[in-house]
Formats: structure tokens, C-alpha cells, sequence
């Protein structure tokens, strides 16, 4: 009841601003394909603030297919997320997030923290540079907190819609880092392929492909 009560209240701050035009397309509807049987569908709103922010659920599926589908092989999580302003003086294209997940059968939370910057290399190409942080709390576990922080680089052609990445990662459970390299391509809208190689500093590399979707309205 603690951590419901304190998402109700992140959820209510944002609530209490000062309310700007209603968005265009204020609801949130986006289903996920996370791997060949699990699928995800998060179901939320964006809210009339001056800030950009969104709230909502997010439950997961275990199936083949998606007119097979298990019960939730998750537990639903309730999220809400918030556009922090660009700095004065900065680029349009530096951008920083702060999100809330909560698990509504353990009690189990997370913060994050993300930051993006796009940079201009050449009419053709761009460049992405991510950082993320996130702090966990397993209430249902050890109840430790524990820290985690990736850095990734994608390389993108405007034209082709093809970006390749590097991506590393690690955190207070895993006192080594991460790393992963791959390729992205852009089949149509809102559909995307990709490949890419895992554990890049452990004996056994690892290799996945997969395809994505996502779509709001």
C-alpha cells in the first residue's frame, strides 16, 4: 500500500501543474513482441501538462501468437514518465526522461534516469548517444537497492534507415561490464529487424535476431 500510495502521489504532482492544450493523440496503445512466446501491451495516457508527461499500466503475455495467449506471465506494472525541459541554450536535440515502474503484486519499484543527445555528422549520417541509470527495489527479494547504468552509440543513415550500435552495460549485482554491438534496419513504419552479439568479452559470445513493433494512437 506504501508504494501505491507513492506512485499516487508522483502521479498526482504531475496532475497539479498547470494544464496545457489537450495532445493530439492522448492515448497510449502499444504492443511489443519481446521475444518469439512473450508479448507486452502498454496501455496509458499522456497527460494535459505543461511538461510532457504519461501514465498508465503495462501488462506481458506468454504465447505463440497473439490469438494464443497465456495468462500474464508478469504481474501488471503500473508506470508514469516525465520529459524534463531542455536546458537554456542547449540543442532541441538533447533531450532527458525521469519514469516510475511499479509491480502491483510484489511492491517491487524503479527509477530511471535517461538522457539522449542527436548530433549532425553529415547530410546522410546521425549520431545517438544514450545514458541510462536506474535504481531497483525488490521488495519481494533481498530488499536491496541496486544501480544500474548502460551507455550505448548508434550510428544512423537517414537514408536507409539502417543504425548500427554499441551498447554497454553494468550494474551492482554484476561487477563486469556488458557488452553488446548490432544492426538495426527500418522495414515500414513502426516495424523493426534487428541483430546483434551479446557477452562480447566472455569466452562464449551469444547472438539474437528479432522484429519489434510498436504504434500509438
Amino acid at each position: 500500500m506504501t508504494a501505491l500510495r507513492s506512485l499516487t502521489l508522483f502521479l498526482a504532482g504531475i496532475l497539479s501543474a498547470s494544464t496545457a492544450n489537450a495532445n493530439d493523440r492522448p492515448l497510449i496503445w502499444t504492443p511489443v513482441k519481446n521475444s518469439s512466446d512473450s508479448y507486452a501491451m502498454r496501455m496509458g495516457s499522456h497527460l494535459p501538462t505543461d511538461w510532457e508527461a504519461s501514465a498508465g499500466t503495462e501488462v506481458s503475455f506468454a504465447g505463440s501468437n497473439l490469438e494464443r495467449m497465456n495468462r500474464p506471465n508478469r504481474p501488471v506494472n503500473f508506470w508514469g514518465s516525465v520529459k524534463l525541459p531542455a536546458p537554456r541554450g542547449k540543442a532541441a536535440t538533447n533531450t532527458a526522461d525521469v519514469s516510475v515502474r511499479l509491480n502491483g503484486l510484489t511492491g517491487s519499484r524503479s527509477v530511471s534516469v535517461s538522457r539522449s543527445r542527436s548530433l549532425t555528422l553529415t547530410p546522410e549520417f546521425a549520431a545517438q548517444l544514450d545514458d541510462f541509470y536506474t535504481l531497483n527495489y525488490d521488495h519481494g527479494g533481498d530488499r536491496r537497492i541496486d544501480m544500474r547504468t548502460t551507455s550505448s552509440v548508434r550510428i544512423l543513415s537517414n537514408s536507409t534507415g539502417t543504425s548500427i550500435f554499441a551498447r554497454g552495460s553494468r550494474s551492482t549485482r554484476d561487477q563486469e561490464w556488458q557488452a553488446s554491438v548490432g544492426v538495426e534496419q527500418k522495414v515500414l513504419t513502426g516495424i523493426n529487424l534487428r541483430a546483434n552479439i551479446d557477452n562480447l568479452a566472455a569466452r562464449h559470445k551469444t547472438g539474437s535476431f528479432g522484429a519489434s513493433y510498436a504504434h500509438n494512437w
